[in-house]
């Protein structure tokens, strides 16, 4: 969400704060959270978390070393992982339609918001990003509720497919 609030220009000052939260909460919290899905079994949440938390690892070093002047961050380069990491989600899109609404609609508009970044419609990606942010923290609240009010929420109770 940080970050997308600085790609749409709707906070234009301090942008350093995404590096520490690239670091420990979309990096390292996401990276422990793949480790347990794997011990429990859950492929998808395990390649999903591990996936992206190294993808949130690899934009904390990168901009750090950028920021340290000892690399030069090429916007070719940047699209092509941006690119690379739209085409995983679009794969783990897929996967969804067997899951739930609110996954599928998480995953739909992640793929979206790589692509249209590494198209360099920054903007528009941040926007985006925006709207993935809020679906994803929907999810997560959700998930939690349902399990701790041992009720159906919506958007988890039926998949796009129908088994």
């Amino acid at each position: 969400m940080v970050l997308s609030l600085f790609n749409a220009h709707i906070i234009t000052a301090g942008s350093d704060v995404v590096i520490g939260l690239a670091a420990f909460y979309g990096g390292l919290a996401q990276l422990l959270a793949g480790i347990l899905e794997w011990r429990a079994g859950n492929t998808f949440g395990y390649a999903a978390f591990f996936t992206y938390g190294a993808f949130w690892e690899w934009y904390f070093i990168t901009v750090l070393l950028a920021h340290m002047g000892l690399i030069t961050i090429s916007p070719a380069g940047l699209s092509a992982v941006l690119a690379a990491f739209g085409i995983f989600t679009l794969i783990f899109w897929i996967y969804t339609f067997r899951l739930n609404w609110a996954l599928w609609f998480v995953f739909l508009t992640l793929w979206l918001t790589f692509f249209l970044l590494a198209a360099g419609l920054t903007i528009a990606g941040g926007y985006m990003g925006i709207i993935t942010a809020s679906l994803a923290w929907y999810t997560a609240f959700a998930l939690v509720a349902q399990e701790i009010f041992n009720r159906p929420i919506p958007l988890l109770t039926s998949s796009p497919i129908k088994s």
